[in-house]
């Protein structure tokens, strides 16, 4: 009966991450929240092994179905950022069916080096946590620092005079500083001194997510303009350049989990840098892969039977209901994840078909329309007035890289900054700054 529990579970997981990709967004961190606050207020009831394929089922459809709206409904989050230049690209030329499909290889090509290593990890993460905690620090610092120095100005070379070029320039990476500080500002406020009530109370970051990654896309689709037809690419995906892709993918996802506050983008990053990755092609097989194995990754540290670990917001959200960290149950997990990413995969390319039909419809504006007041929605009813109120501050900051052409990875200050502060003492200092204290 417990397997058909957890199996039972990872149907419903699924069916809320589709259902959430579904709605321009649309996070399904959101629709988790309104599970738990059933539990919590004993609307309704599950055993701990349909907890435990919950949270599989989220995680995985999360990592591939999601793949979809940051292509075709232009709303990354903290996990996609990095898809989003590509992502334009691609629906601005009329291929991105492709353009998931490739992520989609690249986030299956995760699933199966994850379910290969399973036995590596328990006692493999603790020792790396034994290893790399003391020296936390200073290792998120460097990659804050690397993160800000590599945002390099383009498209500036035309301009007709060395003083509107410097201009330009300093204009674009000042407004990559201020992202960065303002995120980071708003991230110390929502975890120090945590204003939202309701379910996500637990969350508190959600909002922000919402607001510094979603609301800008949304808004921009509402007013943007659409292809009028699809145009296959008609290039296949070589076995060397989907190797390559997930090798870095991996990689960078490998950093995000290790990491805390390091997210798939940010890791994408590292390890395209790392690897020199510039074929299109690989560089979204390899966001895919990093997207995968940090979503599905950070879950797993949930469960791992010799160093449990709540790390990431589904973690935190299901912890109290997925059950004690055993042997059996980690193998429970590992079996759930390949069965849940399977079925993920093969059901990504018939919703990027859906999707993209509706990208080309007379009444997709509907659909952005009604996804920002969704959020609004939602974020009131599980966050209060407090969690209105940070949505819209961060809408604010999430425009600035709209408007000066910079990273939206800088945005990640709203969790960099507080994880850094926190690893060198300084969160008392900070507050007092900012007048929380």
């Amino acid at each position: 009966m417990s397997f058909h529990e957890t199996i039972l579970g990872v149907g419903i997981g699924l069916g809320l991450s589709g259902l959430s990709a579904l709605v321009p967004g649309l996070h399904p961190y959101n629709l988790v929240a309104v599970v738990t606050l059933g539990l919590q207020w004993d609307w309704w009831s599950f055993p701990e092994n349909m907890g435990l394929g919950l949270g599989v089922g989220v995680a995985v459809g999360y990592a591939f179905f999601h793949l979809a709206p940051a292509v075709f409904y232009q709303t990354p989050d903290e996990g996609a950022a990095g898809l989003l230049l590509p992502a334009q690209k691609a629906l601005r030329e009329g291929w991105g069916l492709e353009a998931v499909r490739w992520s989609g290889w690249g986030a299956w090509g995760a699933v199966l080096l994850m379910l290969l290593s399973a036995a590596l990890w328990p006692r493999g993460w603790g020792t790396l946590r034994a290893v790399l905690a003391p020296h936390m620090g200073w290792i998120l610092l460097s990659i804050v620092a690397f993160m800000l120095l590599s945002e390099w100005p383009w498209g500036y070379e035309r301009l007709p005079t060395p003083g509107h070029r410097l201009r330009a320039v300093w204009l674009r990476l000042g407004a990559s500083l201020l992202t960065f500080i303002l995120s980071g500002a708003l991230g110390v406020l929502l975890l120090s001194r945590n204003p939202l009530s309701g379910p996500l109370a637990r969350q508190p970051l959600i909002p922000a997510f919402l607001g510094l990654f979603a609301v800008p896309g949304l808004w921009q689709g509402l007013r943007g303009g659409r292809p009028s037809r699809a145009f296959p690419s008609g290039e296949r995906l070589p076995r060397g350049v989907w190797a390559r892709g997930v090798g870095a993918g991996v990689l960078g996802g490998a950093l995000a989990v290790l990491f805390p506050g390091v997210t798939a983008g940010v890791g994408g990053l590292l390890a395209g840098h790392a690897t020199a990755q510039r074929d299109d092609r690989a560089f979204l097989v390899s966001q895919g892969a990093a997207r995968a194995l940090y979503i599905i990754g950070s879950f797993w540290l949930l469960v791992l039977p010799e160093a449990p670990t709540v790390r990431g917001g589904l973690g935190a959200m299901l912890a109290p209901w997925v059950g004690p960290a055993t042997p059996a149950r980690y193998q429970t997990v590992i079996a759930a994840t390949g069965l849940a990413g399977a079925l993920a995969f093969g059901l990504l390319e018939p919703l990027a078909r859906g999707m993209q039909k509706w990208t080309l419809h007379p009444a997709w504006r509907w659909a952005y329309g009604g996804a920002l007041g969704l959020i609004l929605l939602s974020t009131g009813v599980l966050g209060g007035f407090p969690g209105i109120c940070a949505l819209l501050a961060a809408t604010g900051i999430g425009w600035l890289p709209v408007l000066t052409g910079s990273r939206r990875l800088n945005t990640l200050g709203v969790i960099l900054i507080p994880m850094l502060l926190r690893r060198f003492g300084l969160e008392g200092i900070a507050g007092q700054a900012l007048g929380l204290y």
